[in-house]
């Protein structure tokens, strides 16, 4: 065998093998946490950030719905409409 194959082989093998035991390792879990140990932020600071990531969402929306005519929608409007699905 040529030396150049088996080197493929064996490459192509680790490789193929270190993607099944990543994947069984993380199986279950959201991409967000993937690569992560324990989440270090207190629940206190994960609301707030939560918040105004909402928040941030919720202007971008209205900018592109005043943009395009429609009306604005608040918070709760959201909120009732993802509690709905």
């Amino acid at each position: 065998m040529n030396p150049f194959t088996a080197v493929l082989i064996v490459v192509v093998t680790v490789a193929v093998l270190a993607a099944v035991l990543s994947a069984r390792a993380s199986a279950g879990k959201p991409l967000s946490e993937f690569g992560r140990g324990r989440d270090s932020r207190p629940a206190a600071m994960s609301e707030s950030l939560d918040n105004q990531d909402l928040e941030q969402m919720l202007a971008a929306t209205n900018a592109r719905r005043r943009a395009r005519g429609l009306p604005e929608r608040s918070l709760a409007d959201a909120i009732r409409e993802f509690e709905t699905e």
